[in-house]
């Protein structure tokens, strides 16, 4: 199965992570149309959020570069309000709602939408992006338009301020 192989190659750090970086999009956009439960139990796909930009960001919580960058997510996610949504979808397909919704609430992150992965949607993020999309401390992000076209996935940090410039472009 190609997201068990994925996982295998991360955690034996083949994919290492930290710097920055852009991938064009893969064929498939299937992804954005694979249905999400988030950590309240609230079913959804990225192509619902249409009409308003979205940035989605991979991550794990034993990362620490997923944590540092989630904050900075965070950041420009309460200075975004409605006019944008942000979505953190856990790699960690093991993890349950309640303990990823513990780790957002634990460190401040209100105006992310956190949801972990199906493995569905491991392999769909593989085929569009390849594992870099898979590897949290690369700090994979997506952003996608508010007409539902989703831009290139980009690694490293990036300060509230370019999320911001970022979504913007999005609009």
């Amino acid at each position: 199965m190609k997201s068990t192989a994925v996982v295998a190659l991360l955690l034996l750090g083949v994919a290492c992570g930290g710097s920055g970086g852009r991938s064009a999009g893969g064929s498939s956009d299937a992804w954005m149309g694979l249905r999400i439960v988030d950590v309240d139990g609230k079913a959804f796909t990225i192509e619902d959020l249409r009409g308003k930009p979205v940035l989605v960001e991979n991550f794990a919580m034993w990362c620490s570069n997923c944590l540092r960058q989630l904050g900075d997510t965070q950041k420009a996610a309460a200075e975004a309000g409605d006019s944008a949504h942000f979505v953190a979808l856990s790699v960690e397909v093991g993890n349950d709602a309640a303990t990823v919704a513990a780790y957002a609430e634990e460190h401040g992150f209100d105006d992310i939408r956190f949801a972990v992965m199906s493995s569905e949607m491991v392999d769909a993020m593989h085929d569009a992006y390849g594992a870099r999309a898979l590897n949290p401390p690369s700090t994979p992000k997506i952003a996608v338009s508010a007409e539902g076209r989703a831009a290139g996935m980009e690694t490293g940090f990036e300060s509230p301020r370019e999320i911001a410039a970022k979504l913007d472009d999005q609009r």
